[in-house]
């Protein structure tokens, strides 16, 4: 039985035998050689069909059911991107598989791609079936596995931008596979369609704030990432650890199967700040390598180890990445020796203090802090920065300023002011911070 995928169609089955649409005339053998078999799925602006392939057997084709300009834009970039990404983790998209078919009687093409076929479960179908969370062992060998894709689809500069649970595809082989990268975007491209007020995509409590903000980075990937792990080994809606009140995510408790080290490495994937988490994929195998190797604890001291903010790393050391400004996303460089058998000797190092925007005039005026400045923080002036940066930033203002404090105890009230402003990610905001704390 072949199915015809004009939209107008009454009766869209036909025999096999037949080369067009007894019902209204469409062709049958699309583009020569794609009989399509069965409706796999359907939502929005487009439809998914299992086709046999008379050159190598099954495949999917995706054809978008309207012509609106933006969904056009979309769904031909999801195809150019496919085409680029080889990997097997990733559908495989033959250069030439974009193509328009024209049904009979119909005003409009229909734009159509065909795309290798995934068989097997997304992983928010396989834990509903499986009935329980995983355990650490199968989550850390799955969590390689997709750092291993990301490796991939980040070093093109390409952003997927909506991973969660249901676009992860377990193959009955046990190998993941990232799909649906309808939304992925180049880095240039979320810049400049930032900029011009382009299309944002966000699935609830798996999108970082930069990325709801039109800002999405390599590091939001990861976020969606830590967040979709936390689904797996908790077997709960994300929804049932969050707090509103305090904006708090909390959900170690319920993973009662997972070891304080591998919690900790969630947790860094899923940092309030972008520039908080990892630098790149390679960063986190190191961590993974460490935590499966050393058999000791990663602790989230270590983790979050205090790092010079103007000092530049050491050839020997992981890169630290400052907090991306939306007019130059940076994706970050390989690290060396990440993949190799050995735990890296190098902890991450994240800062403490993440850069963000700065005012010119101010990073002009205020020189950054040395160890011999003279300190001269009062207690009320101290109290007053902490509940100005809580409006920006959240409760994590508590941490970051007694962090800052820490990290440069003779710290001046100018140039604290200064340090605390990076962490705000606006920089309309910055100036208000800094304005209201000068008043």
């Amino acid at each position: 039985m072949s199915l015809c995928i004009n939209p107008s169609c009454a009766n869209p089955q036909s025999s096999d035998e037949h080369l067009f649409c007894a019902s209204c005339g469409s062709e049958l053998l699309i583009e020569g050689r794609y009989r399509v078999l069965s409706l796999r799925g359907q939502g929005g602006f487009g439809k998914t069909y299992e086709v046999s392939d008379l050159d190598s057997g099954p495949k999917i084709l995706k054809i978008l059911t309207d012509n609106y300009p933006k969904h056009v834009e979309l769904f031909q970039r999801e195809a150019n991107l496919l085409s680029q990404l080889n990997h097997p983790g990733i559908p495989k998209v033959e250069p030439n598989s974009y193509f328009t078919f024209y049904p009979r009687n119909w005003k409009e093409p229909l734009h159509c791609f065909v795309m290798e076929k995934i068989v097997g479960l997304d992983l928010q179908d396989y834990l509903r079936q499986r009935g329980h969370p995983i355990e650490e062992k199968l989550a850390v060998q799955w969590l390689k596995q997709v750092l291993k894709i990301l490796q991939v689809v980040h070093h093109q500069h390409v952003l997927h931008r909506d991973i969660k649970p249901s676009n992860i595809m377990l193959k009955a082989n046990g190998n993941l596979c990232l799909v649906d990268f309808g939304t992925a975007r180049s880095v240039t491209n979320v810049t400049h369609n930032t900029q011009q007020g382009g299309t944002r995509v966000v699935s609830s409590f798996y999108t970082p704030r930069e990325q709801i903000h039109g800002q999405a980075v390599p590091q939001s990937d990861f976020f969606a990432l830590g967040r979709t792990f936390v689904y797996l080994v908790t077997g709960k809606e994300l929804s049932q650890f969050y707090d509103g009140g305090t904006d708090e995510f909390n959900w170690r408790s319920t993973a009662i199967n997972i070891s304080p080290k591998f919690a900790n490495l969630l947790d860094w994937l899923m940092a309030p700040i972008a520039s908080q988490r990892p630098v790149n994929a390679e960063a986190v195998l190191q961590q993974v390598a460490i935590l499966e190797t050393s058999g000791q604890p990663i602790s989230n001291s270590v983790l979050n180890a205090p790092q010079p903010l103007e000092s530049a790393p050491s050839p020997t050391s992981t890169p630290v990445v400052n907090s991306p400004s939306p007019a130059k996303p940076e994706m970050g460089q390989p690290v060396s020796g990440a993949a190799h058998s050995e735990p890296p000797q190098i902890p991450i190092a994240m800062p403490s203090v993440p850069s963000a925007a700065t005012s010119s005039a101010d990073s002009a005026t205020t020189p950054i802090p040395t160890q011999s400045s003279t300190s001269s923080i009062r207690p009320e002036f101290a109290q007053r920065c902490r509940q100005i940066l809580a409006e920006f930033i959240g409760p994590i203002s508590a941490i970051i300023y007694q962090r800052t404090i820490t990290q440069y105890p003779n710290v001046t009230e100018a140039e604290l002011v200064q340090l605390l402003s990076r962490q705000i990610p606006k920089p309309e905001q910055v100036m208000e911070f800094q304005q209201r704390l000068r008043s």
